[in-house]
């Protein structure tokens, strides 16, 4: 074991513990945005889960850290030289000698342990520390619950729960009629927070929750005495005379106040609740609407997409091939499992399960964002029909052109415009996936019934891909007609078991 091993060992060392402390500092700065107020995201999260995420991108960091300097632009060469010509006492040859070849993976390691730390939207690692957070649930939950609570309504609460408030205000200033009266009004607003402080007064008497009231950047000391004060001001506003502008400051005022009793009841329920049924059920009982097709395990159901997808192309052709050979060109038979199936396999999968994989992560992204809840999103699902034919009918033109055509140079919009034909079912099946997503199965539904259900889905959505497929393949030349009948034949397999496999329970089964 020589020096320079050695010492390149140690850097590498130094380098790598550098890099976790930097991302472990970079991982606690990230704050999710509650209304108009930064929160930190451990309150949010149980705590081993936190820490989870934290040891995953620290290793992450250090690994690429580590990669980085021994692998990709190792340290090493420059470290011989610079060992070797001390040794010699050489210092104009170690100079001479420090060209750009062994300068640049010490500029590289720098970089990396810059960009670990540098707070920016133009980072790339902090891509990857955000998506970790959202892996791990970190921000997610906080977000919705706390939107939850804000577009509660209270005449869904309890009356148990309302009767309560009035023992704990100082002044008398919330009457019954309140919690019935428009959203918009200085009673309902204030009895909205007075049920959101009730709440939080009852995680305030269990010793478990301290660190959290005890957390400055949650601000339960000025809740405690803005909510005091907003009590008498509120009733002084009820016994006064109308006043425009003092409404409007004491509307502004109850709504800062809804925000950080939001934000602090949202840190409350999620970081007490030993479960997301937990979670959601304690946001119900302060009125929340909560979102009836909330779905858990999601990979699951893509993995199901990508089974029934490629067992269709498979079943679909081996059927064409036999009812070709058999019925209509016994004298031409095609051959049976053919390795021209497996690019059908990769094809298929890539204009109908990515499609519908962007439909999942957009109905995500909607449902945090949504303003209104309701049964059904319309304008979603037209929404999703259009992104998936972009994204099938760009991913055929790319696929066909490049590799069936064999064009090395091409015109994307006159390609994208000649293969629009095969992004419609892709199309429709994004559209049908994400409707399906707000139509769950019911406990009640028997096996009997779902078989059912599902065969009809079958063959329903594989008579569509058999009206559209014989629409797309109407240009191919006669003597390509055995193509055309296995085309439209595993059409009809892909595209019926894709409908059947449309199937989802909520999180809540």
């Amino acid at each position: 074991m020589t020096i320079e091993f050695l010492i390149n060992f140690a850097i590498q060392l130094l380098g790598a513990a550098a890099a976790a402390v930097l991302a472990y500092r970079s991982f606690q700065k990230r704050r999710i945005q509650l209304g108009a107020e930064p929160t930190l995201p451990q309150y949010f999260i149980r705590r081993s889960t936190y820490w989870t995420g934290i040891g995953l991108y620290c290793a992450l960091m250090a690994a690429l850290f580590c990669l980085l300097t021994w692998q990709w632009l190792p340290l090493e060469p420059l470290v011989t030289l610079i060992v070797s010509h001390l040794r010699a006492g050489s210092l104009v040859e170690l100079l001479s000698g420090l060209d750009g070849n062994k300068l640049l993976p010490l500029i590289a390691a720098g970089t990396i342990l810059f960009l670990i730390g540098w707070e920016s939207a133009f980072n790339p690692l902090l891509i990857l520390r955000d998506s970790i957070h959202d892996a791990f649930a970190i921000p997610t939950k906080a977000v919705e619950v706390y939107n939850a609570l804000i577009k509660s309504r209270l005449s869904a609460v309890d009356d148990k729960i309302k009767g309560q408030i009035a023992d704990r205000l100082l002044v008398q200033s919330v009457d019954a009629g309140d919690f019935d009266k428009a959203g918009a009004t200085v009673e309902y607003k204030w009895a909205h927070n007075s049920l959101l402080f009730d709440r939080i007064q009852h995680y305030a008497d269990q010793s478990s929750y301290r660190r959290l009231f005890s957390e400055p950047s949650l601000k339960w000391g000025e809740i405690c005495i803005s909510y005091n004060a907003m009590s008498e001001k509120v009733a002084v506003w009820k016994e006064a005379e109308p006043h425009y502008t003092k409404t409007v400051n004491l509307l502004k005022d109850l709504d800062r106040l809804s925000g950080l009793l939001c934000r602090l009841l949202a840190a409350l329920v999620v970081f007490g609740s030993a479960n997301e049924n937990e979670i959601w059920a304690t946001v119900k009982e302060l009125g929340g609407n909560v979102h009836e097709a909330r779905l858990k395990h999601t990979y699951k159901y893509l993995l199901i997409f990508a089974a029934a997808t490629a067992f269709g192309v498979i079943l679909g052709r081996e059927v064409s091939v036999a009812l070709h050979n058999v019925f209509l060109f016994p004298d031409k038979p095609l051959p049976h499992f053919s390795y021209t199936t497996l690019r059908w396999i990769a094809y298929s999968i890539a204009i109908y399960v990515l499609p519908i994989v962007l439909v999942f992560v957009l109905r995500s992204v909607a449902f945090r964002h949504q303003q209104e809840p309701a049964d059904r999103y319309y304008g979603f699902y037209m929404a999703m029909m259009f992104v998936g034919f972009v994204v099938s009918t760009s991913i055929s033109t790319f696929i066909l052109e490049l590799t069936f055509y064999h064009r090395d140079d091409f015109k994307f919009l006159d390609s994208f415009l000649d293969h629009a034909r095969w992004g419609i079912m892709p199309a429709l099946i994004s559209g049908f996936v994400a409707y399906r997503m707000d139509a769950p199965a019911s406990d009640a539904e028997t096996l009997s019934q779902t078989t059912i259900a599902a065969a009809l889905r079958f063959l329903a959505w594989g008579g569509i891909a058999v009206i559209f497929m014989l629409y797309a393949t109407d240009d191919l030349a006669l003597e390509k007609l055995n193509l055309r009948f296995t085309l439209v034949g595993t059409a009809f397999l892909v595209t019926g078991l894709l409908g059947a496999a449309a199937r989802f329970k909520t999180a809540n089964d």
